[in-house]
């Protein structure tokens, strides 16, 4: 009886070891076949960096120059970072003067290349040179963090501040936030052993899984499967964090904030906010967000600070033709419409 228990415990041995050694071999033949399986993690371009008086805020990593990509085939992008940690072609030195654009994600350029920005489409349409200021995961908070950030020698000519309804309407207190982030590590953040810090480490370490989850998620049937399952989020679900939360207060935070930020710059400098409006206002005219972008429209005017709301022209267009299919974000021709109505109020106030 023993020596068949022990054959079996080295057959379940065996049959383990050789699990691994197979996974073993088809991620070396995996990374050896797709060497650009490292494309889809977004932590290959990025870093995090503490700016004093301002918290941590993410930058990109200087000098990067490669490519990010979406696994379910929505762009692949070239991505260039500047010894500044910025998404520019020329180094920060060239910023002094120039239109700058602030935001997180958006205005970075998510999925779209340096030329489809609407920060250079921006630039393009006013021909006058642009800079972009921008970076991903971040909120109004970090955007007076990477303003902070500049060197001193460089002053812009105007400001655009890219403020996603969706995400950057928050209660904020930026001082009160900074401070409590001031000693913080960001590494502790991911420290939570869930699903979401599980596909994320696949993500940057494995090209086998990236190469499963290339395979998966642009089968229609597996995708939705993968969705009924819980490992994959459904497509532009809904979802809105102001539910049941005070929006005429979170509305006056966040100008309160904006207005701070532009109290960072030059008192005749030209300020102005463009507002990115919900994706789902723009596909059924969602009335929460509706009332939320009109509340921050209301704050900022209480305050004087001047906005773009280009929800009309998003709208006229649709939302398939100005967002990725699976992706949040705009597409190039979303990019070009916001640059266009941005362009139009930069026209009638730079020259004033």
């Amino acid at each position: 009886m023993s020596d068949v228990k022990v054959s079996l415990k080295g057959r379940i041995i065996a049959l383990l070891l050789g699990c691994v050694f197979l996974v073993a071999i088809s991620e070396i033949v995996v990374r050896s076949v797709c060497p650009s399986w490292s494309e889809f993690y977004a932590g290959q371009y990025m870093v995090t960096e503490a700016v004093p008086d301002h918290g941590i805020v993410a930058v990109g990593k200087a000098g990067f120059d490669g490519h990010f990509a979406q696994n379910n085939g929505d762009f692949r992008a070239h991505i260039k970072i500047n010894d500044f940690g910025l998404r520019n072609q020329e180094p920060v030195d060239t910023a002094n003067q120039r239109v700058w654009i602030l935001g997180d994600s958006m205005a970075f350029g998510w999925g779209v290349e340096v030329n489809e920005m609407y920060s250079s489409v921006i630039g393009e349409l006013i021909e006058t040179p642009t800079y972009n200021v921008a970076s991903p995961g971040t909120n109004v908070c970090g955007y007076q963090a990477l303003a902070a950030r500049m060197p001193d020698t460089v002053k812009p000519a105007a400001i655009v501040v890219g403020l996603i309804i969706e995400n950057d309407l928050v209660n904020y207190d930026c001082l009160a936030t900074a401070k409590a982030t001031a000693t913080a590590d960001r590494v502790n953040a991911k420290s939570a052993f869930n699903v979401a810090t599980i596909k994320q480490m696949l993500t940057e370490h494995s090209a086998l899984y990236n190469f499963f989850a290339v395979s998966l998620k642009r089968v229609n049937i597996m995708r939705e499967a993968l969705i009924w399952l819980g490992a994959v989020e459904k497509s532009h679900a809904y979802r809105n964090p102001l539910e049941g939360k005070d929006v005429d207060q979170i509305a006056t935070a966040t100008a309160h904030e904006l207005n701070r930020l532009r109290s960072m710059f030059d008192a005749d400098t030209k300020f102005v906010v463009l507002i990115a409006p919900a994706r789902f206002e723009i596909v059924n005219a969602d009335k929460a967000y509706a009332n939320a972008r009109i509340k921050i429209k209301d704050a900022l005017t209480k305050l004087d600070i001047p906005f773009v709301d280009p929800l009309a022209r998003f709208q006229e267009l649709g939302f398939e033709a100005t967002h990725f299919i699976h992706d949040g974000h705009w597409s190039a021709t979303g990019h070009r419409l916001a640059a266009e109505e941005t362009a139009t109020w930069l026209r009638a106030h730079l020259t004033q």
